[in-house]
């Protein structure tokens, strides 16, 4: 950058010095031209003719060299302002950039925190699938293992059994490969009267149908001939029954489409508030020592539209008390649930009040 500056300087520098340079041999061509102007005027003075002469304090280099310091000196004041107004510039653009890192900086350590708080988010429900996982596979070994030793006394009461079975089953296929053969015999004879039966039926029943297919074709064709006249007429006014019906389909898949993606909003809209209400409660539970594997309550909960709780009353007990009541106390702390004020005025009605089967996962 400095060497481009110095580079812009060099040719008004160069210009002005031959400008200078130019004055000067003017200004001493002009000094010449006045000393011998002035030796002339001596001559033709005339003795006692007195000559009343004023000084003049005229001096070209003396001038030359002011008007140059004088240039030089604007010069240097004007490069001087220039480099003062860079300079400012350049601080400001400095500040800028040290305002942009602190920020970068500070969005960078936000993103940090944030992905901390995600990976400790990942690892507690990684510990608790963990722990789930490994309360499941006891579960299957402990019904595994019971049902190989069910299994190992079933076989042994089987193979006595069988035993007994194979002794009965000798003498009963003797008998049975008797019978077959008897069967067998009769079956056939039977077989060959049904199928000359069936021959003579199926003679009977072509003729028959032969019949009635050409009375069906006469029939067919004279009722094509009336069907055809009035077919004229009726098609017109199908026509213009079909653009009106056509018309109001249209409007009413418009009614229908509208009326469904309302319903689809609103279902989602209610089941995500109702899972997010059963999260917040299942987190704010303490968990009673009297809690058994499988219990559950049905509440009936009555909000506020401000998502305030209302009233917790149980419809269905799980039979323990303790339970029933820190299902209550659960629901209660839980509250406020802020989030239904997002939802529409409709969708908060279905909130007044409301079943929800409390059932912890982890019990």
């Amino acid at each position: 950058m400095s060497s481009t500056r110095g580079r812009g300087l060099f040719l008004p520098f160069v210009v002005a010095l031959v400008c200078h340079a130019a004055l000067a041999v003017l200004l001493l061509w002009g000094w010449q031209q006045s000393s011998e102007i002035s030796q002339k005027r001596v001559a033709l003075i005339k003795p006692g003719e007195v000559i009343t002469a004023q000084a003049v304090n005229h001096d070209p280099i003396a001038a030359l060299r002011k008007q140059q310091q004088e240039e030089l000196a604007k010069k240097r004041a004007a490069e001087e302002a220039r480099k003062r107004a860079e300079a400012k510039k350049e601080e400001a653009r400095q500040q800028a950039l040290i305002r942009q890192r602190q920020e970068e900086a500070r969005k960078k350590e936000e993103a940090r925190k944030r992905e901390e708080a995600k990976q400790r988010e990942q690892e507690r429900q990684r510990e608790a699938a963990r722990k789930k996982e490994e309360a499941r596979k006891q579960q299957e070994a402990a019904e595994a293992k019971a049902k190989r030793e069910a299994e190992l006394k079933k076989q042994a009461l089987l193979k006595a059994e069988e035993a007994k079975k194979k002794e009965q089953a000798a003498k009963e296929q003797a008998a049975r490969e008797k019978a077959a053969k008897e069967k067998a015999a009769r079956e056939k004879a039977e077989q060959e009267q049904a199928v000359r039966e069936k021959a003579a039926k199926e003679k009977a029943a072509k003729e028959l149908a032969e019949k009635k297919r050409q009375e069906e074709e006469q029939r067919k064709r004279e009722a094509k001939l009336a069907a055809e006249k009035a077919a004229k007429a009726e098609a017109e006014r199908q026509r213009q029954a079909e653009l009106a019906a056509e018309k109001a389909a249209f409007e009413d898949a418009l009614a229908q489409e509208e009326a469904f993606l309302q319903q689809l909003e609103d279902q989602e809209k209610l089941s995500g508030m109702q899972a997010l209400i059963k999260a917040y409660v299942e987190q704010n539970w303490s968990r009673p020592p009297t809690t058994r594997s499988g219990m559950q309550a049905l509440l009936r909960i009555s909000l506020l539209p401000t998502g305030e709780v209302r009233d917790v009353k149980i419809v269905q007990s799980s039979g323990n008390a303790a339970f029933d009541r820190s299902a209550q106390q659960a629901v209660h702390k839980a509250g406020p649930f802020r989030e239904l004020t997002d939802l529409k005025p409709h969708q908060r009605d279905a909130f007044k009040e409301f079943n929800m089967v409390f059932k912890p996962e982890d019990i």
